[in-house]
Parts: C-alpha cells; structure tokens; sequence
C-alpha cells in the first residue's frame, strides 16, 4: 500500500470473511495460474499473474535509475513516535512501511491485486483457499545483521494477533494460527468460523515480519523516540523530534538484487520535514528548503507556484491523471452517535446546504470533480438506477432501505455555481421543518423543546478551514448555530480514535481491489463503538454490514463490482457523509534535480516518490547555478 503520508494504516491489513469461493481457470495455456499444486513466484486476486518469476525487473519502474544523492519532502503535521505497534502516539512518515521492513510479497502497482515474491521465496495456496503457505527466502536478515528466521514470523503472528494495536489484532482475527510446516515453510490457517476469501490471502501476501529479538526487551504498547530495528532499504537516522528525521539506505540490504526491488531505492538518504503550518510549509518548498511536495489543494497548485524559479525551469509542477480508483476521497464526516444526527432529514439538509460548484469555481479553479461515490472511478461506482444483478441484491431489503435507492439515480443534482444556491436552501429549510427544527427570531430551534441547532465542525488543516468557511455562512443562513474549529494536531489525532467530535474533515480511503477489507473498519456495525479504528460516522446497518461481506466474499470481479454497486446506492442515501471532490489528477511539485519514471496509467494510483525516483547530479548543478543567479538579480 501507498500513499504519501503513511500512518500505521500501513499495517492495517484487514481480513473479511464471507462467501466461499470458486478456484479461477486459466484463461490461455501462456497463462500463470493463480492457483496450483505446486508453489509460485506470485498471487493475483481475479486474474493471471502479467510478471513470470525470471522478470527482470516492474515495468514501471526505471532498471538503470542512478543510485546515490539525497532529497527531501515535506508533510503538513508532526509525530511524535516511531512505534507503529501501538495505538498511542503520533507515528511518523514512512514508519512501518516498505521502506523500513520487508513483508512477504510486494505489491505490483500497474496490476490490481497482485503480489510478488519478496521476503518470501514462494507462495502455495489451497484450492479452498482454507491456508496459504509460504516459503521464508535465505540470506535476509535485519539491519543488525541477524537473520530472520521461522522464530520472527511465529512470535510475529501472535504479536499481531494477541497482543498489538486494535487495528492489527482486528485484521488477524479471521486468521486461526500459523503453522511451520518445513525448515523455512509455514502455513497460515484460517478459522474454521470464516468464509475463506481472496481477500484472506491477500491479507497474509502483506505481512511483514518484526525482529523478535528486538521487541522482546521493549514495550510495544507505549509511544516510542527511538528509531525500531528493521528489515527493509532504510532505516532512521538524525531526528528532530517532531520535526524531522532522514531515512538512510542500508548499503547492505539483504535485498539488493532482487529482481522485485530493481529500480527501487535509489536514493542514499531521505530527509522527512514535518511542519505545523502549510504557508510556512510552501514558502519552504519555493525557497528550496526541501525538494517534493504533493499539493491536493487545486487553489495553490494554481496560485502559489508562480515564481521566478518555476518560469526557468528549476522549479517543476506536474499532473498526472491517474488510472485508479478516487473512492470518496474527502469529504465531511457526521457523527451519527450524536442525537442531531440520527435524524435522516437533518443529514440530507446538511448536504444540500453544501454548494460544491460554487466552492470548486470560486476556490479550486475548477480543478474538482463532485465526489458522487465511495468507489469513484472504478467499476463498483454505481450509475443511473439499479440494474436487474444490482436489485437481485437489493430487493429483499426495500423496507429496510431508503426508497429513492431503487427510484432515483446516485448522482447529485448540480448547484448554482454562480449563486447562492437558493433551491437547495428551501429543500434544505423544509427538511429541517420536516425533522421538528424550526426558525424563531432566525434561529434555528426545536419545536417542542426550543433547544438551538448547534454543533461544531472540527478540522485539523488551513485548506479545510477554506473549504469550510463558506458552508459555515451557509448553515448560519439556515440559521444552525455552528462553529468551525481548527484543532492542534495531537488533539485531532486523539478526538478523532474516541470519535469526539460533531462533524470532521476526513480523507476517506479508497475502497478498490486490493483493500476491500478497509471497508469493515469504516462502514461495518462491529467496528462502529470500537475506539481507535475509522467508523467515523458511526454506521450501523445491517444491510450495510450484508453487503460489505458480498463484496468482500466475491468470487470474481464481476461479482464484487455489482455488490460494490449495491452498497454504493445505500451508503449514497444514507447522508452520513457530504462529500467534497476528489481532483481531476495528481500534482507534484519538486525541484528539478530529482527524476521519475512515466507516471501514471490504467492501474496507477502511485507517484512512485520517493520509492522509485532518483536523484539526478547534472540536473542539481544546474539547479544551484540557476538559484545563485536568482540570488544576485535579486
């Protein structure tokens, strides 16, 4: 998994369980079937593997990337732990993930759902998909130069299972014990309570082992300053504690030569810079403090970069459209635990009362699309009204479900980019009327009891307090008493696992092939009262709950897109989240002495930074001669 800002989400490799599942057939006899007797170089959730086991090397990738130089990014917050086993702390960038440790098998980014032999040498997977077994690779060890043996995955499994975070013990639930079943096999078993899935293996093709011998004489439970041992490229060097720290490359990585990391890895250090402030943040970045940045705010990427620097060339900004899904992206998250919310109508109100055409015109210069879907732009995006497969699903559930699922197309109805959005505001005042909130000396009250329409939105970063000024003028034309709250970091991080808030600014996550699994965490009942993990709005639907489970237990994508379908047409009416807009690409912003492989594509979601760029010594020279001529016009 990928994303530029990586919290312990990296470990949480959910588990579902619905559904047995038929065994796929390969398609043409040059085909690598996902599923054989004997073991594999690699797995592919509904389709053949595209890399036999002698590739050379990812396509996407840059085989003869120079290796060597230095670079740095920034990211808007702080950290205040590298201790990613823990439900405590602010854990940094990158801690975690693939830069620091090894798991089993690499994901391939220009294929959904297909993994690669990485620290495993192999992967054998029942025609029942009852267990996976996977054979350990020799000669990896971890950076003290300890090998990783069969010792580290078992103590590694229980960890996970018994005694880590909650996310982690939640994700291997499904899975009943790991088993040794060679010198360097073993075998993960899945409980014989649970529908075997694809998603179940998916799930064991990311675990990534921890050294046993390290965290037996720590306390995994608490926050943690010093810097874990790993297994992976790099490991943590020179921190500042809540600003900084430098990711350095092992020199003797264990997996150097592997035909999977080939074009990996190619910088020496990698200096992380956390700030409080995006403004200061920016104006770092354009004075050249540090080299990368992924700006998703549309307004800056049109304003902020105008400078000399980019005019000569030394400063790039880029966008690539990229091929993956969206999902929701962002969007404003209500806290149905709250009374207030609990009522359809005022949740449909709220929504309609947000004005999105004219925010993205006014703010984001056009450079937003409307989020209509949790599965945007991917095949379980539901479109127009349900079709026969989608209402086989739906049909048994038409007392359970709103009635304008099956009646009314998932697409909102387009606002008044130019006004003040008038209809939207009567539909929005008559469905507050509607729920028993009425207006007396403009303000919103309730009928019988007088008490005032109030709640608090809370948000973390300025580009959302821009976002949500204008909704706010909004909701008090209505007049709702509300209030927009910018909340320090380690605050939101808090409120945000005990779910105290009325109403926040959330990424939502994107719910594409390979992670369905996210989906439980975020959509599920079980998980709605659990602390710590990402139900935000505090869903609780047994139809939601039924569907999330067809989805996860597909056995084809077909089948998961129609499911995907459903369950878009029911979470779209239930109003708990008004959604923003996902950008029309990816803008990347750097200075011109690092390099990338072509970006982009049908399955690429990734920037590929810092993982498969590279840095560029010609490109720095001129870079620095260009900034000393800048410096003397001046």
């Amino acid at each position: 998994m990928h994303v530029e800002t990586l919290t312990r989400q990296c470990f949480l490799h959910f588990a579902i369980c619905l559904r047995s599942t038929a065994i796929l057939v390969a398609t043409c006899l040059a085909a690598v079937s996902t599923f054989a007797a004997e073991p594999q170089h690699g797995y592919s959730y509904f389709s053949d593997l595209k890399y036999p086991s002698d590739m050379p090397h990812f396509d996407y990738v840059n085989p003869n990337a120079p290796q060597g130089g230095s670079t740095s990014m920034g990211i808007v917050g702080t950290f205040n732990s590298f201790n990613h086993l823990s439900d405590k702390g602010v854990v940094g960038a990158y801690v975690g993930g693939a830069m620091m440790y090894d798991s089993l098998m690499r994901t391939a980014e220009d294929q959904h759902g297909t993994y690669y032999a990485l620290l495993a040498d192999s992967i054998l997977v029942a025609d029942d998909l009852s267990w996976v077994q996977y054979t350990l690779r020799e000669g990896a060890y971890w950076h003290d130069g300890v090998p990783i043996t069969m010792e580290d995955i078992l103590w590694t499994f229980d960890l996970y299972k018994n005694r880590a975070s909650y996310g982690l013990r939640s994700s291997y639930r499904p899975i009943d014990r790991v088993e040794q079943t060679g010198p360097r096999s073993f075998r993960f078993i899945f409980g014989d309570d649970v529908e075997k899935t694809r998603h179940l293996v998916s799930q064991t093709a990311t675990f990534t082992p921890m050294p046993k011998h390290y965290w037996e004489t720590r306390d995994h439970t608490v926050t943690m300053v010093e810097p874990p041992l790993g297994s992976g490229p790099y490991r943590i060097i020179d921190i500042d504690p809540g600003r900084s720290y430098t990711l350095k490359r092992v020199p003797d990585y264990w997996g150097n030569d592997l035909n999977v990391n080939r074009g990996y890895y190619n910088f020496d250090r990698i200096e992380v810079m956390h700030f409080f402030d995006k403004n200061v943040m920016l104006q770092a970045l354009k004075a050249g403090v540090f080299d990368y940045y992924r700006d998703q705010n549309e307004s800056d990427v049109a304003t902020a970069y105008e400078i000399e620097a980019k005019r000569r060339g030394l400063l790039k900004k880029e966008t690539y459209q990229m091929g993956n899904a969206y999902g929701m992206h962002y969007g404003l998250v209500l806290n149905m635990r709250r009374p207030l919310f609990q009522d359809i109508r005022v949740r449909e109100a709220l929504t309609l009362a947000y004005n999105f055409e004219w925010q993205n015109r006014v703010y984001w210069y056009g450079g937003m699309e409307r989020n209509h879907s949790h599965f945007a732009r991917s095949g379980m995006q539901a479109r127009g009204l349900p079709s026969d497969e989608e209402m086989a699903l739906l049909a048994p559930f038409r007392n359970q479900v709103p009635s304008r699922v099956f009646t009314h197309p998932i697409e909102f109805e387009p606002n008044d980019a130019f006004g003040r959005n008038r209809d939207a505001m009567m539909q929005a005042d008559k469905l507050l009327k509607e729920a028993g909130w009425v207006v007396r000396d403009q303000q919103r009250v309730h009928v019988d009891t007088g008490e005032r329409m109030r709640f608090d939105i809370i948000i973390g970063y300025i580009d959302h307090e821009r976002m949500m000024t204008p909704y706010v003028d909004s909701l008090r034309r209505l007049g709702i008493d509300v209030s927009l709250r910018r909340v320090e970091n380690n605050l939101m991080v808090n409120r945000l696992r005990t779910y105290d808030y009325d109403t926040t600014m959330r990424k939502i996550y994107t719910f594409a092939l390979p992670y369905p699994n996210r989906m439980r965490f975020q959509l599920t009942s079980r998980y709605a009262d659990q602390p710590n993990m990402q139900n935000y709005s505090g869903l609780k639907d047994p139809v939601i709950d039924f569907l999330v489970e067809q989805v996860a237990g597909a056995a084809t994508q077909h089948d998961m897109d129609i499911a995907g379908r459903a369950l878009d047409r029911v979470l779209r009416w239930q109003f708990h989240i008004i959604p923003d807009g996902h950008p029309v690409g990816r803008h990347l912003v750097y200075w011109d002495r690092i390099g990338h492989p072509p970006l982009g594509g049908e399955y690429m979601n990734w920037t590929g930074f810092p993982h498969i760029w590279w840095f560029d010594a010609e490109k720095d020279a001129r870079v620095k001669q260009g900034l000393a001529a800048l410096e003397e016009e001046e």
